[in-house]
C-alpha cells in the first residue's frame, strides 16, 4: 500500500489534468452536450505531451489530430444545434462507411505498425497502430453521432490500458478503465435514443 501511495504522490500533475477533462469529457459527449469537445481538446493536448514522454508516437500523433478533429466536432455539433431541424442525429453507420472504416483500420494499422517499427524506437508498434487508427475511427464517428463509435472505443481504449498497466501511469489506468465503461454506457443510452426515435 505505502508503495502505491508513493507511486501516486510522483505521478506528473499532468496526468491527473488528462484523466479529469477525459472523464468530463466522454460523460458530456454521451449526454450530446457541446461542452464535451472543449474537455476533450484540453485532454488530447496533455495526452499529445504523455504519449511522447512514453515514446508511444502513434498515440501522440494521433492525439494531435484528435485536438483537430475536436474542433471539427465542436463546430459540427454548433453548427447544427443552431439550424432549425438541422441536428445531427445519433444513427448508425451506413454499410458502406463499414467497409471504408475496416479498411482504414487493417491498412492504417499495417502501413503506421512499419513505419513505427523502422524507426527502431516506438514501443509495441503494430498494437499502437491498431489502437490509433481504431481511436480515430471512433473521433470521427463520434462527431457524426454514429453509434458504432463506442465499439471502437472500446477497442482502442483496452488496447491503451494494457499500455498504462504496463508502464504504471495509474491515472491513465483509472481513465481508460473508466472510458471502456463510459464506452459501454454511451452505446447502451445510444441505442435505447435510437430504439426510440424509430
Amino acid at each position: 500500500m505505502d508503495h502505491l501511495l508513493t507511486q501516486l504522490s510522483a505521478i506528473s500533475p499532468i496526468d491527473w489534468f488528462a484523466m479529469i477533462t477525459g472523464i468530463v469529457g466522454v460523460y458530456l459527449s454521451i449526454k450530446e452536450r457541446i461542452l464535451a469537445w472543449p474537455f476533450f481538446i484540453l485532454c488530447y493536448a496533455a495526452y499529445v505531451y504523455i504519449s511522447f514522454r512514453g515514446n508511444y508516437y502513434a498515440f501522440g500523433g494521433m492525439n494531435v489530430i484528435f485536438v483537430f478533429l475536436a474542433a471539427y466536432g465542436w463546430f459540427g455539433w454548433s453548427k447544427s444545434s443552431k439550424k432549425s431541424g438541422g441536428e445531427i442525429r445519433i444513427s448508425h453507420l451506413a454499410p458502406a462507411h463499414r467497409w471504408i472504416v475496416a479498411a482504414f483500420i487493417c491498412v492504417g494499422t499495417l502501413g503506421l505498425g512499419y513505419l513505427l517499427e523502422s524507426t527502431g524506437e516506438a514501443r509495441l508498434p503494430y498494437y499502437d497502430a491498431f489502437a490509433t487508427t481504431c481511436a480515430l475511427s471512433a473521433q470521427w464517428m463520434l462527431s457524426r453521432k454514429y453509434i458504432e463509435n463506442w465499439i471502437f472505443w472500446i477497442l482502442a481504449d483496452i488496447v491503451y490500458l494494457c499500455f498504462f498497466v504496463n508502464d504504471r501511469i495509474w491515472p491513465s489506468v483509472i481513465l481508460f478503465i473508466t472510458f471502456i465503461f463510459l464506452a459501454i454506457k454511451g452505446w447502451t443510452e445510444w441505442k435505447t435514443i435510437i430504439k426510440k426515435t424509430a
